[in-house]
């Protein structure tokens, strides 16, 4: 529930203090995780599919998105990462997205209701939310084929081959 009220206020916060650009991290600080291993999970999706990072990646770069539907950033995110799911593909990208703290009725009705054409991953109790440090979302986590955190950003780059690259 601490992760909840921490992620709560940061949204809240984004609000007031608006977007920030593609290149800022949060409150300024280079995300720990940048260059050290992705934490493996396992986590069961809306289409009833239980895998884990490493089977999810199959050895390709991935980006693991947190997002929450009460989030109004993070859903301008997830309509982007939508949007684009097509490129991201054709660079041989895995999207694996991660919704936290809300149960899976609710991600349901919103992915639903917003047509969203991509499998969303349930983190109800936030654990793997905050196995990775989140502390504010949106949160792209952009991880290498050798299963490196290569960039962590709050919203999605137009330069997706470059910012696995540190760019």
């Amino acid at each position: 529930m601490k992760n909840i009220t921490v992620m709560v206020f940061i949204a809240l916060a984004g609000l007031v203090l608006g977007p920030r650009p593609a290149s800022a991290q949060i409150f300024f600080v280079k995300d720990p995780s940048i260059g050290r291993e992705a934490k493996e999970f396992t986590l069961r999706s809306l289409n009833g599919r239980e895998a884990g990072l490493s089977e999810l990646r199959e050895g390709k770069k991935a980006i693991v998105f947190f997002w929450a539907t009460w989030c109004p950033h993070c859903r301008e995110a997830l309509a982007e990462l939508d949007e684009r799911k097509e490129q991201v593909r054709d660079l041989g990208i895995e999207v694996i997205i991660i919704d936290g703290g809300e149960s899976e009725k609710a991600v349901r009705r919103y992915i639903e209701k917003n047509k969203i054409g991509m499998d969303v991953f349930l983190d109800e109790t936030s654990e793997v939310a905050d196995m990775y440090g989140v502390i504010g979302i949106p949160v792209f986590y952009f991880i290498g084929e050798d299963g490196i955190v290569r960039n962590v950003l709050n919203s999605l780059p137009q330069d997706l081959e470059n910012v696995f690259y540190g760019g």
